[in-house]
């Protein structure tokens, strides 16, 4: 399904701007950051944030105002916000890049060093509660050399600077932090992997069992942490697309420091 983001002049009878939206993440007071396709390529004046480059990130309040002007984007595919540490992290399919945000001037600020590969192919990104850590789910793992069937623990300012790797048998599709942040479960379309956030022990796994077609496109917690939701694509059958859950097994994971 297309998504189109608009605001609409009643009075005048007029549309200000039309964009197609690729992604969005909740920011602070109902603000959002909009990852935005303009098709159209045309300067709309009037403030209006644009990019030459037809693809770019804003930031906008809950009347549809935009707060800051257009940061230009190359080639996007996910955008996430950490408010405990107010970074704004924005991906490609193998890029990552993390900026420093204001919520006082609302501001970005790049921060060196990233914008760097750290996979291929990438199909999942998940932010640690305490923004301390990233895990970014490609299928090769984060090494482009070794292309190990892991998940990179990084850090969310230096990426190369990771504090060890989760390993699953196969191909990493999907990844998540519970709320406590001290478990990570993942999966390689064969099975479900719960890890010890600190050490990277696994602490159990399950067989899923899925059916011919049936892929794993994301797993997250609910917000109470009991159940572990697992959104399932089906390209053979595309209308028995659906959802799965299991309760959070009753396990723990080593307390953050």
């Amino acid at each position: 399904m297309r998504k189109f983001y608009f605001r609409c002049q009643l009075i005048l009878g007029m549309i200000t701007y039309p964009f197609a939206l690729r992604d969005i993440a909740l920011g602070e007071d109902g603000n959002v950051f909009a990852m935005m396709i303009d098709r159209v390529l045309e300067n709309p004046g009037g403030g209006i944030p644009y990019s030459s480059t037809g693809k770019w990130m804003g930031l906008i309040d809950g009347d549809a105002n935009f707060l800051t002007q257009s940061l230009p984007l190359e080639d996007p595919v996910r955008i996430e916000y950490d408010p405990v540490r107010d970074h704004v992290f924005l991906a490609t399919n193998s890029n990552l890049a993390t900026f420093n945000f204001s919520t006082i001037t609302n501001n970005f600020t790049f921060v060196t060093g990233t914008d760097v590969q750290v996979g291929s192919n990438c199909t999942d990104f998940s932010i640690s509660p305490d923004g301390n850590r990233l895990a970014y789910t490609c299928p090769d793992g984060n090494d482009t050399l070794k292309k190990e069937t892991s998940i990179w623990d990084m850090d969310p300012l230096n990426y190369f600077n990771y504090d060890g790797s989760w390993y699953l048998e196969n191909a990493p599709l999907s990844a998540a932090f519970n709320n406590a942040g001290t478990i990570l479960v993942a999966s390689d379309n064969q099975k479900l992997y719960f890890f010890d956030v600190v050490t990277h022990l696994l602490l159990e796994d399950f067989q899923l069992g899925l059916l011919e077609g049936e892929t794993v496109k994301r797993i997250r917690f609910s917000k109470d942490g009991k159940l572990v939701i697992i959104s399932l694509r089906n390209d053979i059958r595309v209308a028995n697309s659906k959802f799965l859950y299991m309760n959070t097994p009753p396990i723990s994971g080593t307390a953050l420091p």
